[in-house]
């Protein structure tokens, strides 16, 4: 029987994964799927130390971060090269590894053009209902001094605030009442 093919598209920065927690993760994609290739997105060589080995000799590609002020969310490369393959390619399934940037129109393309869309992550994130499947990736892949993310915490009720006098608001309705326009009247 032929497995469905799939393609990886991992963000670094957001799953936190060591080589070798990678490796057994790619293990047990592959008792579902064939995998046809894998790109990694922020891959920084000096951070990534472990993967340098790996990404040569499996000949899978990386692509550094885009300089930036602002952290992004989601790699916009990742949504450009989704969108290729929603195009040109005869993989079945598209598996991603993202923040929690908005993902939903690229995998609305790739639903659209026949493709499964797999969420990979530790835990299901907000657009998990839009994505045909998910992977989950076990703790102890992480690299060491990353935790799993912890439960967001409930906001804390805000702080009940004294009502102030505000002058004008009482110099308006002193005004529409009229008590000024007829005293200033009465004495003329």
């Amino acid at each position: 029987m032929n497995k469905p093919k799939i393609a990886l598209l991992i963000d670094l920065a957001s799953l936190k994964v060591s080589c070798e927690g990678f490796k057994k993760l790619l293990a047990e994609i592959e008792d579902a799927y064939e995998v046809a290739f894998v790109k990694f997105y922020s891959y920084v060589a000096k951070r990534n130390r472990d993967f340098n080995e790996f990404i040569a000799a499996k000949g899978y590609d990386a692509v550094t971060p885009v300089a930036s002020r602002r952290r992004n969310k989601l790699d916009s490369r990742q949504i450009i090269d989704g969108t290729k393959i929603s195009m040109n390619s005869t993989v079945d399934a598209v598996g991603f590894a993202v923040g929690e940037g908005d993902i939903l129109p690229i995998l609305t393309e790739l639903k659209l053009t026949g493709k499964d869309v797999v969420e990979i992550g530790v835990e299901e994130g907000a657009y998990s209902d839009a994505f045909n499947a998910f992977i989950p990736v076990n703790v102890n892949y992480l690299r060491e001094g990353y935790a799993a993310p912890t439960k967001k915490r409930e906001k804390k009720a805000p702080k009940p605030v004294a009502p102030k006098e505000n002058t004008y608001a009482a110099e308006v309705n002193r005004i529409f009442e009229g008590r000024n326009i007829l005293n200033r009247y009465r004495k003329q």
